[in-house]
């Protein structure tokens, strides 16, 4: 566990204050132990119309033991590179538009901002799917800052999600099998009370992939080992408020470049530490959210000989450590006869990049970046629109060897919702948004590997992207549509992003004294139509999702290689009246994506699933994917997927 010095320094002094806090609040007593309930503003049963949930229940039922790939690629406007085949790394892709800070990824509020310079994606995360409880999409700028293609939210399994109302114990085991796994994968959790006003929780996980052998023949080098372990201690306080101290290691081993000839043993580690308080009602009546966090990432890799795969090259490796402070308050006050509801939120990040690499100059440079966002939102009624009007004001700088650099900059966004007749709403949103370059643009200094061997130069008077996202759509929230009992949920959004400043790379100087260089060289546009609904009737439902989108640099007129082929997810089921049983269907159609570099061929999926509990406290879970064997390969992806693979689970709860 790497922790920074300003990281300890923030976070031991409440440690050290938390057996006086927690004698104070009773700990030890015999008395029956009550969790207070905290109430936060942001309502996870009612999204926003740019943002897509996956619950507790879709993770265990329609998504069990799924990777992060194939969760994502059931949202409209989602996809993912990486995370397969053969490495443990994943990037999120929203809306045509990934890398460098472009999506941001949260775990428990914690940023994941890994990065390296590669031919691959440049911004990854390593995640447990097993320890995921909460799932939250959202397209668009505003829930993070310099994030204008959007923001994944995830949350790891927690006390409240263990502990049945008045259990004093509460927890789950779950054995998992199947074709694609080389041992049965084993996850635990376990939370307990702490006398009258605490909790602890732990959890583990052990996962082992196996290759494959993908329909048309091709063998794809997916093993991989993944441990995970989670420990988190809750405290409710006098206050009514609640402290959480959570602890988070990550480790996965997998060997990358097989296919290509040059592999190389990899280790991706990330290890987190954080301490949160949430309360609604302090400091006047405001509502409280906030945590302090450290949480770093290291790629360690060995060279290995192509045949025998034992270690023959030099070691090299990718450190990104995170210190960040993440303060939200929400308040509601009436101003000249209106009710204001205000949200204002303090965001300050600092990455620490080591990297050694002793066989080339290294084109991910060590060095450090600190970023700062103070946001404000106003949400309030205008007639009969709820209109959101929002303003950020973010600053950024990166220090290394080769420079440093600075800047900083106004975000303004504007959100209506506006109820039509009969169920029906308009929404419609406007923003200005800038990314700021990363170390990695902006402070490179080094030699591209042989045989390509060419050097690229720092650019510290990089400007930041500047990014014009607007978008409108309708949505309808109906019951009793066709009959006195169903349920109809329908959103459709237009939206276009206008990237102006984009970041690349150019040939600076002559044929023989040049070099390459990251600057602003072109603009960008992308426009696109999504689709979600959702209809339910008497325990049976069907859902769907899709988009279509076209993606220009405006520059060049050629198209965008990473803006997603046309998509659609179909999925159907039933839960019997008892709800003791469920299952289902899914059916996944991709068109084909002809041009750019990552043409791939059309292909469509079906899975089957079901859940059926074998007693109160046990359930059997099943799912049958690509049941038609599908030869396929996903967008942003050189390896196929698997064909058709079964697998089944195991849940005991207690």
């Amino acid at each position: 566990m790497r922790l920074s010095h300003r990281a300890l320094l923030m976070i031991c002094p409440l440690v050290c204050a938390l057996p006086a806090i927690a004698q104070e609040a009773g700990l030890g007593t015999d008395a029956p132990t009550v969790l207070a309930e905290v109430t936060l503003y942001a309502d996870e049963e009612d999204t926003s119309p740019s943002q897509s949930r996956i619950t507790a229940t879709d993770l265990s039922t329609r998504f069990q033991g799924a990777g992060l790939d194939r969760i994502l690629r059931d949202m409209a406007g989602v996809t993912v590179q990486g995370g397969t085949g053969e490495g443990g790394e994943t990037a999120v892709n929203i809306r045509g538009l990934q890398d460098q800070g472009r999506v941001a990824v949260t775990i428990d509020g914690m940023r994941q901002n890994f990065a390296r310079s590669g031919h691959g994606a440049n911004g990854t995360f390593g995640v447990d799917t097993e320890m995921l409880r909460d799932l939250t999409v959202t397209r668009g700028p505003g829930a993070e800052v310099g994030a204008y293609g959007g923001a994944v939210a995830m949350r790891s399994v927690a006390a409240e999600d263990l502990l049945l109302a008045g259990a004093e114990h509460g927890g789950e085991v779950r054995l998992r099998y199947g074709d694609l796994l080389a041992e049965p994968t084993v996850h635990a959790a376990f939370a307990t009370k702490v006398g009258t006003s605490a909790d602890l929780t732990i959890a583990a996980t052990r996962t082992r992939t196996d290759d494959y052998t993908a329909p048309d023949g091709t063998e794809v080098y997916a093993a991989q080992d993944t441990d995970s372990r989670l420990a988190t201690f809750g405290l409710d306080l006098d206050d009514g408020g609640r402290a959480t101290l959570g602890f988070k290691t990550l480790d996965e081993t997998y060997v990358t470049g097989r296919s290509a000839g040059t592999p190389r043993n990899t280790e991706l580690s990330t290890d987190s530490l954080f301490l949160a308080y949430a309360n609604d009602d302090a400091l006047n009546g405001w509502a409280i959210d906030g945590r302090i966090y450290d949480t770093g990432t290291t790629l360690a890799q060995q060279g290995l000989d192509p045949d025998t795969l034992q270690p023959n090259g030099e070691d090299r490796s990718y450190d990104t450590a995170t210190t960040g402070l993440r303060l939200e308050g929400r308040k509601e006050a009436e101003i000249a006869g209106r009710l204001h509801d205000f949200t204002l939120r303090l965001e300050g990040f600092r990455d620490r990049v080591t990297t050694d690499d002793p066989g080339a100059d290294s084109l991910t440079p060590s060095g450090t970046r600190e970023i700062w966002s103070l946001a404000l939102t106003d949400q309030v009624e205008i007639g009969a629109a709820l209109v959101t009007f929002g303003l950020s004001a973010d600053s950024y700088r990166m220090d290394s060897d080769s420079g440093d650099a600075r800047g900083e900059a106004l975000s303004p966004r504007i959100a209506v919702e506006l109820p039509l007749a009969a169920g029906f709403s308009l929404h419609g949103a406007a923003g200005l948004t800038f990314r700021p370059p990363t170390l990695n643009e902006t402070l490179v200094d080094g030699m591209h590997p042989e045989p390509a061997d060419f050097p690229i130069r720092p650019n510290p008077d990089l400007d930041p992207e500047r990014a014009r996202t607007m978008e409108i759509g309708l949505g309808y929230d109906g019951e009793g549509v066709l009959t006195d009992a169903d349920s109809l949920r329908v959103r459709a959004t237009m939206f276009r992003n206008q990237v102006s400043d984009y970041i690349g790379l150019v040939w600076t100087g002559g044929i023989f004294d040049g070099y390459y260089q990251y600057d602003n060289i072109s603009r960008v546009k992308i426009d696109g139509i999504e689709l979600e609904a959702a209809y339910e009737l008497d325990g049976y439902y069907i859902s769907l999702a899709g988009q279509h989108m076209d993606g220009t640099n405006q520059d060049t007129g050629e198209d965008l290689s990473r803006v997603m082929p046309d998509r659609i997810s179909l999925t159907a089921g039933y839960i019997t009246p008892d709800e003791r049983r469920e299952f289902g269907a899914r059916v996944v159609h991709s068109a084909a994506k002809e041009d750019g570099d990552f043409a791939t061929d059309a292909w469509t999926t079906v899975d089957l699933y079901l859940r059926q509990d074998l007693t109160e406290t046990a359930s059997l879970n099943l799912a049958l994917n690509n049941i038609f064997d599908e030869t396929y390969t996903q967008h942003l992806e050189t390896q196929p997927s698997p064909g058709f693979n079964a697998q089944a689970s195991l849940t005991f709860r207690f």
